[in-house]
């Protein structure tokens, strides 16, 4: 399987619409991407702290409301071949991505980002919300971040969602803590990652997936560690 990485992010905006239909043109089954608050609380796909690196504006996501967000400009940093496409892309909700991915029978790996621990239970409280108010198919659907608090909290308020855990390291007690949350997948950085870690991660039971994975000559290399979804700024490539 191969997810593409915030939608598609070296072939079009990344956590755009743009981004997530590029993904699925190219043949990916998956997409990757980051959710956060805006101001009033709506989940917005984007994934720095503030706007300024992917949009023509400046600020704090948690700062801005969903209206400001809508006015900005998702293509003004896109850099890759085909940028005139996209011209007047925005920053999509959670409730558009999600719909996008049930029309275009994609699964959603989604990234819970936290910024701030304040910002926890309202965010994984918005996300429930939403994916319940849309009756998304959960075979479509995983919920995934570095924090163990936000895993957490979507086991207890929506246990039947599947849930990863993201790392760049063999945390400590990790195949407990998978063990405890009931976890279906552990997503690891791909450099960081060795066989003799592939293999205690299957040996669990547990998905594997690995981000971001870029040189499609080293896939073959992956697959047969067991990798289950390869996480790639190119699905074009794969």
């Amino acid at each position: 399987m191969i997810s593409g990485h915030r939608g598609a992010r070296a072939l079009a905006p990344e956590n755009t619409l743009a981004g997530i239909k590029k993904a699925a043109e190219c043949g990916a089954t998956w997409v990757e991407m980051d959710v956060q608050l805006s101001a009033d609380r709506v989940p917005v796909m984007i994934h720095d702290k503030t706007v300024n690196r992917c949009t023509n504006g400046r600020g704090s996501v948690g700062k801005m409301s969903l209206e400001a967000l809508k006015q900005l400009d998702a293509n003004a940093k896109f850099m890759g071949d085909g940028k005139d496409l996209y011209i007047g892309e925005q920053i999509p909700t959670l409730q558009e991505a999600l719909l996008l991915c049930d029309q275009l029978d994609i699964t959603m790996n989604l990234e819970i980002k936290i910024h701030r621990k304040t910002e926890v239970l309202p965010l994984v409280e918005q996300i429930v919300q939403t994916v319940k108010q849309l009756n998304f198919p959960l075979d479509k659907l995983v919920f995934s971040s570095f924090d163990l608090g936000v895993l957490t909290y979507c086991k207890t308020l929506y246990p039947e969602v599947r849930r990863g855990l993201i790392t760049s390291k063999n945390r400590r007690n990790m195949m407990g803590k998978a063990q405890d949350l009931s976890l279906y997948s552990i997503h690891y950085d791909q450099s960081k990652l060795t066989e003799s870690m592939a293999t205690k991660i299957k040996t669990a039971g547990l998905q594997l997936h690995i981000w971001t994975m870029n040189e499609p000559d080293k896939a073959a290399m992956f697959r047969s560690w067991g990798v289950d979804n390869i996480i790639t700024d190119y699905p074009n490539k794969f």
